[in-house]
């Protein structure tokens, strides 16, 4: 059998453009000739049977066809290679104007699709009605013109409060007590409760069960966190000032009678199941994932003033006598800039890193060039921006829990040990984002499910066995991206505050953390929920279209039994 040529090199040393051709029709000859002498190898085997032989010629003619395509794409690439300087710049420049032109097109296309148009609009008008209410003050509570909000804990609930709990609204809850409730469900109903399993696995009828159980341990979640924040706004009050937080003009919680307390918990109860009502209603008319957009909303309306906070912390760093004082803020300022949008483009780079395994379809010619086949993308970042919201929302419970604890050994304890001023606290964050990428991208790409599905359809990865095999190979490549994804999203969301405690600037301007990872995340899944819409619009057009030529309506209305095309 003749020895299988090696891939053709276009940026081998060639003294010409018309050597490197000649050397591209030589490997085109010998692999033709491979081929040819693989084949006539195959079918002498006397053991193959007639069906064996059909799919060797099936394979032969697919490796033919391919060959084909490849030496045709290396005239293009000797062609490019062998240009000169002017006709290379200008081919360039060409491509430049081709690529604007087609994404401009693609947005056309995109904003003038009546559904996707639809989705996009339906989403700005909840979201201004969810800004409207978030800046409107509970009647009853009093906020203070200034006050100190750049604690860990606060800045952490009102990012999950989508920026609502700044002015005591409606929303000043949101939607920390309902993750902290998805996580227990998620958690119990992997094997650990064998009732919650089985809705697990009973596909969207389950889903909507586990959904209802979600909504109902969100009630006392809810409450707990409404008394936390109602006990944490009143320890924010400096001492001797008559500009402070009020609740009924009380500025103690024990000064509150028991149904004022209760009205205002049953408030912010509400509250947050109006949040999550927004959501669901964005996630099923809107574009991108409700909960996901919401809070996003809340971190883009902060950020202006977050930028203003940087300018403000800068100026006083640097002394007003010094010479060039403005600007020597403005230099420092534009770096924060520069470096703010370098770590947004790392992990938008990380977030569309993927790893493909490639996979086969029994049935089709089969061929060992696994680039030529399809591929089941596996993201560097999997989970998203999940387990980041889930650790945050955690990581908030002992602050929580502290609130309604008096001054002793188990307040101090939580304060220096379980909070994200400390590096314990810190630590401990860094660690649930890690768990749960792990747990979460698990869930969303399922292994087993997705070994079953393989098994059924008839497909399968090469060199790897169907079945449990399939699942342990999936299983195996998921937990080695994991390991650089979950420790790259925990890095960055701890970066705020491990520069905090360096440095003692907030936490709430220090670049990274979780907002930035939210904007990355958030904003590629609304961008591709549009991508999806339209697409999903333009293949209900093109069949309508086809089903008006196949079908005359006179034709359907005398025989109804017609089936359709498609």
């Amino acid at each position: 059998m003749i020895k299988k040529p090696d891939t053709f090199n276009v940026k081998a040393n060639y003294k010409s453009k018309r050597d490197a051709l000649k050397a591209n029709k030589a490997w085109y000859s010998q692999m033709k000739q491979f081929y040819k002498s693989e084949y006539q190898n195959e079918i002498k085997d006397p053991s193959s049977s007639y069906s064996q032989q059909g799919h060797f010629f099936d394979q032969y003619l697919d490796n033919l066809k391919q060959l084909k395509k490849d030496f045709k794409l290396n005239k293009i690439n000797i062609n490019n290679t062998y240009l000169s300087p002017k006709k290379a710049l200008k081919i360039k420049q060409q491509q430049f104007t081709n690529n604007r032109d087609t994404f401009a097109k693609k947005l056309v296309e995109l904003f003038t699709n009546k559904q996707v148009l639809g989705g996009v609009l339906f989403t700005i008008l909840l979201l201004s009605l969810f800004h409207i209410i978030s800046i409107i003050t509970i009647p009853g509570i009093t906020v203070p013109s200034k006050y100190d909000n750049s604690s860990d804990f606060t800045s952490m609930l009102n990012l999950l409060a989508g920026g609502g709990l700044t002015r005591m609204s409606l929303f000043a809850v949101g939607v920390g007590p309902y993750i902290t409730a998805q996580i227990i469900v998620q958690l119990l109903s992997s094997d650990l409760i064998p009732a919650l399993s089985r809705l697990n696995k009973q596909g969207e009828r389950g889903k909507r069960k586990l959904e209802v159980i979600t909504r109902i341990l969100n009630l006392p979640l809810c409450l707990i966190q409404s008394y936390a924040v109602m006990a944490m706004i009143l320890n924010l009050n400096s001492s001797g000032s008559s500009d402070t937080f009020q609740i009924f003009g009380h500025t103690s919680l024990g000064d509150l009678s028991a149904g004022e307390i209760i009205s205002l918990m049953v408030i912010f109860t509400g509250g947050s199941y109006l949040t999550i009502f927004l959501g669901d209603m964005i996630t099923k008319r809107g574009v991108g994932n409700g909960i996901s957009v919401i809070i996003l909303a809340g971190i883009l309306s902060n950020l202006f003033g977050n930028f203003q906070a940087v300018l403000g912390a800068i100026s006083s760093k640097v002394s007003p006598t010094q010479a060039g004082y403005v600007l020597s803020v403005v230099l420092l300022f534009i770096i924060y800039l520069i470096f703010y949008f370098l770590v947004l483009l790392v992990i938008t780079f990380v977030n569309s890193c993927i790893r493909k395994i490639p996979v086969q379809q029994t049935g089709q010619g089969l061929t060992s060039e696994t680039k030529n086949l399809p591929y089941l993308p596996i993201k560097l970042n999997s989970a998203g921006v999940i387990p980041v919201i889930f650790a945050s929302s955690i990581i908030t419970i002992p602050s929580t829990i502290a609130q309604f604890l008096k001054e002793g050994t188990g307040k101090w304890f939580i304060q220096n040990y379980l909070t994200l001023s400390s590096w314990s606290g810190i630590s401990i964050y860094a660690i649930l984002i890690i768990l749960f990428t792990f747990f979460y991208s698990y869930v969303q790409i399922n292994p087993p499910q997705l070994a079953e599905n393989f098994e059924k359809s008839g497909k399968f990865i090469p060199g790897v066995k169907t079945g449990i095999d399939t699942e342990k190979h999936v299983s195996k490549v998921l937990a080695r991206v994991n390991w650089m994804g979950s420790i790259f999203l925990a890095v960055i969301a701890s970066l705020p505050y491990i520069v905090s405690n360096i440095t003692n600037i907030p936490s709430g301007i220090a670049i990274g953390g979780t907002g930035i990872i939210i904007i990355v995340s958030a904003s590629i899944e609304i961008w591709n929920s549009i991508k999806s819409a339209a697409t999903t619009t333009g293949y209900e057009i093109t069949r309508n279209k086809i089903q008006a030529n196949y079908y005359e309506e006179s034709d359907t209305i005398k025989n109804p039994k017609v089936e359709e095309l498609w």
